[in-house]
């Protein structure tokens, strides 16, 4: 289970991606684009913040997409100045 403390985020290469991907989440899950946090790199630094934490919906939703991204989990708080990630999936 998802404590409030962390989120998931999936990030694409380009903007094109994203829009695609946000067309298709927002019908099954609560999301929100954010830039891409600075503790990892995305070639459109643009993210999508899932608000649900239904991590194995999540993760089931994200294999079926037909675009090439990576999901995280990241945390909120901060260790040495940045929040630790968890790299999920790469499809």
């Amino acid at each position: 289970m998802l404590s409030q403390q962390e989120y998931y985020i999936l990030t694409f290469e380009t903007n094109a991606d994203v829009m695609y991907a946000e067309k298709q989440i927002q019908e099954h899950f609560a999301i929100t684009i954010m830039p891409v946090p600075g503790e990892f790199h995305s070639g459109c630094g643009l993210a999508i913040r899932f608000l649900d934490p239904d991590e194995t919906s999540i993760l089931t939703f994200c294999r079926t997409l037909p675009l090439h991204g990576t999901l995280y989990k990241m945390q909120t708080r901060r260790e040495n100045g940045r929040r630790p990630f968890e790299k999920l999936l790469s499809f």
